[in-house]
């Protein structure tokens, strides 16, 4: 074994090499340590190994020093041990057996060289290739590289999501087997990229099954030393639910624009006609019922083009939302000009003899869902005694419909609706009263148990785009009107806490009017 003034001269080199350096007996106990281990450790001189570097109360596991005890010629390991202040430190130890002259085994030697910073690094290099894979495989987009020949070198698991082809079949493939053939040339120009400059197009992929879609691709290009083109570096989003968006955001303007000119049609024929002067005295009305729904088209519009103009990440779900608003809009539009035309026909009916029971039956049909939905409970009585009497039965049947939907929105929930047809003879003030020539007259009533109607509001019932109703156009009642005055009849209502009685009177003969064809309808001679 060296003398003392050999070890410490070793152990003063191996201190300014940065290595620490110290040597055991047999029994674990420390017998010389360099200054080196000693400013790390402490002075470790006549204590076990184990009990200063680890704070063990017996030999660590995978110990160097035993399996040089059992025979080893060397013993090399990386491990954890506590330095003075209790904190970790990683070493990479080498551990040689001590003999002495007769070669057998006195002791051991271990030399031991702080890697913990090397091992932060390593961490830090793992820790930052890992944040690299998952932005790369967990962006949204298409991240990829390709050569100076315009062929994939790398590329992210997003391919597969967007075109259904593995990475590895797009690896050291050229991107323009991927775009379709008429935006195929705009690639040329790649080439030529200065420094800094990218090039950033919209252009036509396909996908595996054949598919076309919208791809946004920009690319930089990168340079070696010596600035030749090494490759370039690009991304690829995928636009196809942006362009089918905005193709539905231009097919609803121009919906709306037809829906405009119909308004402007109907307006003119209106104001020509001079036949519904009663839609000229609520301008103000229409205007009103038209404007929310264009306001809120407008707005919406607004708003997705806005969003599709920008390069930023869109939120689909919302987009679609304003789509669709923007189309149920529109649709209430098409609901209210389909009121307004139906309430700018002309007078004319195409007469039949029908029942009137026999169409009363079918709108209790199609109507029989709603009624059950709010529980009414439905009396319905028609009257035996009517027969075929001439009406226009599909005008007949909107009055019909007009009349049980009013009933079943005005009920409350378990409500009860009362419908009754009958023929009746009018007093004469009742004839004076409706200005009715007939008569002997069909008559219908329907009764529902809702909420009493205001004065003030049942003398408006009657007038165009007047409601009480959160939604609606306010033209059905002056709908059903129009069609019993078409028929030359009468509608009446009555509300008090019995109830909100409809009554319609038709009569039962026709008679030809100046028209042509027989269309209204008067009393018997």
């Amino acid at each position: 074994m060296p003398n003392s003034n050999v070890k410490e001269r070793f152990g003063a080199l191996l201190t300014s090499a940065g290595q620490m350096y110290w040597e055991v007996d047999t029994d674990f106990m420390v017998t010389f340590a360099n200054d080196l281990l000693k400013e790390v450790f402490g002075d470790p001189t006549g204590k076990k190994c184990y009990e200063f570097v680890n704070k063990r109360p017996d030999v660590c596991p995978d110990c160097l020093v035993e399996k040089v005890f059992r025979g080893a010629d060397r013993a090399v390991g990386e491990g954890v041990r506590y330095d003075k202040n209790d904190m970790t430190i990683w070493l990479d130890n080498t551990a040689t057996p001590i003999r002495n002259d007769n070669g057998e085994i006195i002791g051991a030697s271990q030399l031991s060289i702080d890697i913990t910073q090397r091992k932060r690094d390593l961490e830090w290099i793992r820790d930052s290739e890992r944040l690299y894979r998952n932005l790369v495989e967990q962006s949204p987009d298409v991240i990829f590289s390709l050569d100076g020949q315009g062929n994939f070198t790398f590329v992210n698991t997003q391919i597969e999501r967007f075109l259904g082809f593995s990475v590895r079949h797009v690896l050291e493939t050229p991107l323009k087997d991927y775009i379709a053939p008429e935006d195929r040339s705009r690639l040329n120009n790649i080439s030529g990229l200065e420094p800094e400059s990218i090039w950033d197009e919209e252009v036509v992929v396909v996908d595996t099954n054949g598919a076309r879609k919208y791809a946004r691709i920009r690319m930089k290009v990168s340079f070696n030393e010596a600035e030749k083109t090494l490759g370039f570096e690009g991304v690829m989003r995928d636009r196809t639910v942006r362009r089918k968006l905005e193709e539905e955001l231009r097919a609803s303007r121009a919906a709306l624009v037809e829906k405009i000119k119909i308004i402007d049609e109907l307006y003119e024929h209106i104001v020509e006609s001079g036949k519904c002067k009663a839609i000229e005295d609520h301008t103000a009305e229409v205007a009103h019922e038209l404007r929310q729904p264009l306001a809120i088209v407008g707005g919406f519009a607004r708003r997705l083009a806005k969003s599709l103009e920008g390069d930023e990440f869109i939120d689909l779900d919302r987009q679609k939302q304003y789509v669709n608003i923007i189309i149920s809009e529109i649709q209430r539009l098409e609901r209210i000009l389909d009121r307004l035309i139906e309430f700018t026909r002309k007078g004319n009916i195409r007469a039949q003899a029908i029942n009137p029971n026999d169409l009363i039956k079918y709108i209790i049909a199609i109507t029989e869902s709603r009624i059950v939905e709010k529980k009414i409970q439905l009396s319905v009585n028609l009257g035996t005694e009517i027969g075929e009497i001439p009406l226009d039965p599909g005008r007949f049947q909107q009055l019909a419909l007009n009349l049980v939907s009013n009933a079943i929105e005005a009920s409350p929930e378990g409500g009860v609706i009362d419908l009754e047809t009958g023929v009746s003879i009018p007093s004469d003030k009742a004839l004076k009263t409706g200005s009715l020539d007939s008569g002997t007259f069909f008559e219908m009533k329907i009764r529902n148990s809702g909420p009493i109607i205001p004065p003030d509001v049942i003398q408006n019932v009657f007038n165009p785009f007047f409601t009480t109703k959160e939604h609606g156009t306010g033209l059905g009642l002056t709908v059903s009107k129009k069609i019993v005055e078409d028929h030359g009849g009468s509608i009446s209502v009555k509300s008090d806490e019995d109830g909100t009685t409809f009554t319609i009177w038709l009569p039962v003969r026709e008679t030809p009017n100046t028209h042509g064809g027989f269309c209204l309808f008067q009393a018997p001679v």
